[in-house]
């Protein structure tokens, strides 16, 4: 009684668990879809806050980048009217840079790349000038930045002005504003401020940069070029620079569509997490509440489900690995449901022994049957070869015996392959590399003369056949290695007599079998008198087409080349 009402409370509380759980979720993903409100639209203030702190840092960098402009579209328009007089146009211009020690050179470069009048006294040719080659190829204002002045030889911001005539290109003016000058004026922004601005003009070129230009392509948004923001209205955005760190990141344009700013801040002091965690505080409670349910859930589940499934299945596997059953427990704790399907699978599993030691006994009565009537056959088959040997030796006529010879060869190749039948644990299969040698062993030992001397080489990959293919391959391999014997000669350079016998399995599933042997003088004259009358090669070529393969013979004068090629049958499930 009192196991039931354990059971019982186990299962209400299970329940209980569960529908709390149930109950409790939706809460729970509000408070969760909350937070992340919460958080979007800090990280949305602080992408805003961003912005503004970018313009503020940009302003002392864009006052100057605005008089370099107006500077320049000044000297542009004088410059043409006083050309003429180089000595005239370089005074002017080296007055109007000792009055401002903003700048370090102004100049005008001729459609020709020449520099006809400039504040520096040196006569330069900037033909060869990318700014230049730029300015004559596609005339719009523009914003570089030199690492070396053709001046000065320090970094320097250059703009340029284009200067057309009626349509036509005559040069244009540019303006160098050394580049330490930019990111040292007075601005909003605190010196020790973590903002990292980064000036770009309008091909996406980097400027200046207030954290200094070594390794400032690492700091840039990783999969956003420069050149997408160009001629975009401001904008911000949190993202991953090239080496992994998150930032957000603010882009305003300081001269539109030619400078922009990029401004970047480390999302780690953006105050969004401790934001979002005051925030969250009053939310923890119905998380905390829907976890406990979850945790009482788990824990009834573990001990009504998960752990007599367990057991079952531990069960299962000792059943699978040593066929050991072992009885069912009986816990009233457990589900009638689960106790049902365990008390099942016992009854189950004890049918399948049973079932399985009757199989067991019939495969082996069937396979003790099977042998012992291959055994009988072979037997049969040497009695019949036995009789065969009592005719050849009371036989007197020499063609009598070889005949009668070749059917006892014939006889015993037979023999052999229900021999191996019977012996191997293939079930009814043979292996075709054993039955090869040993019927070339017994062709070899009741064939060649001791005083022959003939050199035998085997060499055989492990084929698997059954009857029908590995009866009529023994009788062709008989039929070849007799053959081989009888015409078998010593090479011509007075070497040894040799036979050679190969079967390999192709890669295609086929089987190829190789009998070879040494031509020339014939070993003796009694091999010499064994001829058939070309028996022999008729019935190899019956055992071929009964394996439904090709026969190729091959022949010179130093030996004959016997090769069968077959099919290897596969394995059937009836």
């Amino acid at each position: 009684m009192i196991r039931r009402l354990r059971g019982a409370s186990d299962g209400l509380a299970f329940r209980f668990g569960v529908m709390l759980a149930a109950a409790l979720l939706p809460l729970g993903l509000i408070s969760v879809s909350q937070t992340a409100v919460v958080v979007e639209k800090s990280r949305r203030n602080a992408e805003a806050n961003l912005l503004a702190m970018t313009a503020a840092a940009a302003g002392g960098e864009e006052g100057l980048l605005r008089n370099a402009f107006g500077a320049a579209q000044a000297i542009s328009s004088f410059v043409p009217l006083i050309r003429d007089d180089p000595a005239l146009c370089t005074s002017v211009l080296k007055n109007y840079l000792d009055t401002s020690s903003t700048y370090s050179f102004a100049g005008f470069i001729n459609s020709d790349g020449i520099v006809e009048c400039s504040s520096s006294p040196q006569q330069l040719n900037l033909s060869g000038n990318k700014l230049y080659l730029t300015m004559k190829e596609d005339p719009r204002p523009r914003v570089t930045m030199s690492a070396s002045g053709s001046v000065s030889g320090v970094p320097v911001i250059v703009v340029s002005i284009p200067i057309i005539n009626n349509g036509e290109f005559i040069g244009h003016v540019s303006v160098s504003l050394p580049h330490g000058h930019l990111h040292s004026r007075d601005n909003d922004v605190k010196k020790d401020s973590p903002l990292d601005l980064v000036l770009f003009n309008d091909t996406g070129e980097i400027l200046s940069a207030s954290g200094g230009m070594n390794g400032v392509e690492v700091r840039l948004p990783a999969g956003r070029p420069l050149q997408k923001f160009i001629g975009k209205p401001q904008q911000s955005f949190t993202g991953i620079t090239r080496m992994a760190e998150e930032r957000v990141f603010a882009v305003v344009p300081v001269v539109p569509g030619l400078i922009y700013a990029l401004g970047s801040w480390p999302s780690k002091v953006n105050s969004i997490t401790a934001g979002a965690i005051r925030l969250a505080i009053p939310l923890l409670f119905p998380v905390l509440m829907w976890l406990a349910s979850l945790a009482v859930a788990y824990v009834a589940v573990e001990r009504l489900v998960i752990r007599p499934t367990r057991n079952l299945r531990a069960r299962m596997l000792m059943f699978m690995r040593s066929r050991a059953i072992q009885a069912p427990r009986q816990d009233m704790i457990t589900p009638k449901e689960l106790r049902e399907i365990d008390e099942t699978w016992h009854r189950l599993a004890v049918s399948v022994l049973r079932d399985e030691a009757e199989l067991e006994d019939m495969i082996h009565d069937k396979t003790v049957l099977l042998k012992e009537v291959h055994h009988r056959v072979k037997n049969n088959l040497q009695l019949i070869a036995s009789i065969l040997n009592m005719k050849i030796r009371k036989s007197t006529n020499d063609d009598a015996r070889v005949a009668l010879r070749d059917v006892q060869g014939r006889v015993m190749s037979l023999a052999t392959v229900h021999r191996n039948l019977y012996e191997t644990s293939l079930q009814g299969r043979v292996q075709a590399d054993e039955l090869v040698k040993a019927i070339v062993d017994r062709v070899v030992s009741a064939g060649s003369l001791p005083e022959s001397r003939i050199k035998i080489r085997q060499s055989a990959d492990r084929v698997i056949l059954y009857p029908d293919q590995a009866v009529p391959l023994s009788l062709a391999v008989s039929e070849a290695a007799s053959n081989a014997l009888k015409y078998i000669g010593k090479p011509a350079n007075g070497g040894q007599p040799w036979l050679e016998v190969t079967l390999r399995e192709t890669e295609d599933a086929n089987a190829v079998l190789r009998v070879a042997n040494s031509l020339g003088e014939r070993v003796t004259e009694a091999s010499a008198s064994a001829d058939s009358g070309g028996l022999g090669s008729q019935l190899i070529a019956a055992f071929v087409a009964q394996l439904e393969g090709t026969m190729d013979v091959t022949e010179d004068t130093e030996m004959f080349v016997l090769e069968i090629n077959f099919p290897i049958a596969e394995f059937k499930e009836k």
